[in-house]
């Protein structure tokens, strides 16, 4: 059976690199006589973990087209690497023996996870990008046939899109980092319902 072409609207996907939070894509439309060659981004985080494209910009010429897209792929190279420099705690990844195991019948909704490194992309193999605040999604329950799970990273607050098995465990009390105790402390803070006001109380 022949493979379905990846199409970026009409323009058929023929490079696509990951890097950072994003794809960086080069198409080719030969049927566009003007500009047959196109750069751009691609995202697949959303609700339905599908493709979007944006920052388009087409080329008449391959080689510029390819210029355009080794500037990209450097602009997400320096960004990552400006990102590491402001982070000043150890972020050595975290491995499965310092986990709980993830049962079937656990509901993840408001917890701590630990995202598997080896469903990340190499350059965020890191425990900052591995400690997960559980937000929501049908994966979040317990015992449930859906697999997507929505969360926030403990340490950077950026809302992502998991599945169920990409998920390793529950860091281990005695394994957790300060960063780590520090946050979840302040998200445990802010999730506590406010006491209500006495009549009579000091403003």
């Amino acid at each position: 059976m022949e493979q379905e072409k990846r199409m970026a609207g009409d323009y058929e996907v023929y490079q696509a690199l990951s890097i950072g939070r994003v794809e960086v894509v080069l198409g080719i439309d030969m049927a566009n006589t003007e500009k047959p060659y196109l750069v751009c981004y691609c995202s697949q985080n959303n609700l339905f973990g599908i493709d979007q494209y944006y920052g388009t910009e087409g080329f008449t010429d391959y080689l510029v087209a390819m210029q355009a897209f080794n500037k990209l792929l450097q602009w997400e190279i320096e960004k990552l690497q400006i990102e590491r420099s402001e982070i000043a705690e150890p972020m050595t990844p975290i491995q499965l023996a310092q986990c709980l195991p993830i049962k079937s019948e656990d509901d993840l909704m408001g917890r701590i996870v630990v995202v598997r490194s080896e469903s990340l992309r190499p350059e965020f193999r890191t425990a900052d990008n591995q400690l997960i605040w559980v937000t929501g999604g049908f994966g979040a329950s317990g015992n449930s046939r859906g697999r997507a799970v929505y969360a926030e990273m403990l340490y950077s607050g950026e809302e992502y899109r998991y599945n169920r098995e990409n998920l390793m465990g529950f860091l281990k009390p005695e394994d957790t980092p300060a960063w780590a105790a520090e946050r979840l402390a302040q998200r445990q803070a802010e999730q506590a319902p406010l006491k209500p006001r006495l009549r009579g109380d000091a403003r």
